[in-house]
């Protein structure tokens, strides 16, 4: 399915934000809570600097969420459009109204899942064999994750919270999907 050797994708739900509830601006823009702050921070030192590559949604909350690993490693941060979140999963809009609309949930989460995973190719097809770090959104990863489960035959990992990530290693063709809480060892 992803043509690549041998890559570690650390897909990271971003960290605790402002609340959606009277947040009255751009939600890009909303920004991480102080929570999520000391959140992202944790998350740096987790993961340490052994990283090749660094990609968010195009979000404040997600970019916000891998600065603090990007300063650490000293590298810089790649926007990905397609790690954007589904916002209710209203896309794409010709196949989830209408006579579509009793399955648009579902079609638009196989087209969220479908666009996580060309970003997931894109990112294995640039950094083969290295340890790449993902920022996306809490309605974009189980979908993802989901299509690649059942893709490549494996379970779906345990559940993490804001703060957590998953571990997608990919090597010699298979996926193993692992999840990950700050303080695990």
């Amino acid at each position: 399915m992803l043509n690549c050797a041998n890559i570690t994708v650390i897909l990271v739900p971003h960290c605790a934000s402002v609340s959606r509830d009277g947040w009255a601006e751009n939600h890009d823009d909303r920004p991480l809570s102080s929570a999520g702050q000391e959140q992202a921070q944790e998350l740096a030192r987790a993961l340490g600097t052994d990283i090749d590559a660094i990609y968010t949604s195009p979000t404040l909350r997600c970019r916000q969420t891998v600065e603090p690993m990007a300063a650490a490693s000293g590298l810089e941060v790649i926007d990905l459009p397609e790690l954007y979140e589904a916002a209710g999963f209203h896309q794409p809009t010709e196949w989830v109204e209408g006579v579509y609309a009793p399955m648009g949930a579902t079609v638009a989460g196989a087209w969220t899942a479908g666009r996580a995973l060309g970003a997931l190719a894109r990112m294995a097809g640039t950094q083969v064999g290295g340890n790449v770090v993902a920022c996306s959104h809490g309605d974009v990863i189980p979908v993802l994750l989901s299509l690649l489960a059942g893709a490549y035959g494996t379970s779906l990992p345990s559940l993490v919270d804001r703060g957590g990530w998953y571990a997608l290693q990919l090597v010699d063709g298979g996926l193993t999907i692992t999840g990950r809480l700050l303080g695990d060892s």
